[in-house]
This record gives C-alpha cells, structure tokens and sequence, in this order.
C-alpha cells in the first residue's frame, strides 16, 4: 500500500505543478493532452504498484509497426 500512496502523491504533485499555469494561459489543447497522458501514466503506476503484471506498450508498437516498416522500407539486410 505505501508504494500506491507514493504513486498518488507523486501524481498529485504533477497535477497541482502543472495545470494551473495551463488553464491560466488557456492551453485546452495542451490540457487535454497531458491529462490523457497523466491518466495513462496513473493507471499504469497504480497497476504497477498493486503488483500486476502488465506487458509494456512499447512491445505492442513494435509488433505492430515492424510488419509495416518491412513493407515500406524492405526486409532487414
């Protein structure tokens, strides 16, 4: 549990860093971004803190744009 409280307190010290000054400029599109991007994070942290095994996403975007980058750019020499 204490790794869960630290995941929050981190986030919730990102959160209260960084969106102020976003809504005060009223950056809505950066706004929108780094919360999609912060809540991904979160829910990755939280998984991860809880000790379930989540298979990382950069493993899934290779397996996706390795047939495509044979297509365009040939097979690996």
């Amino acid at each position: 549990m204490l790794r869960l409280l630290i995941v929050f307190l981190l986030y919730t010290g990102v959160v209260l860093l960084e969106v102020p000054p976003m809504i005060q400029r009223r950056a809505w599109r950066d706004l929108l971004a780094f919360s999609f991007l912060c809540l991904l994070g979160l829910t990755l942290a939280t998984l991860w803190a809880l000790r379930i095994k989540v298979t990382f996403p950069s493993e899934a975007l290779i397996n996706f744009f390795e047939p495509l980058a044979e297509v365009i750019l040939g097979p690996p020499e």
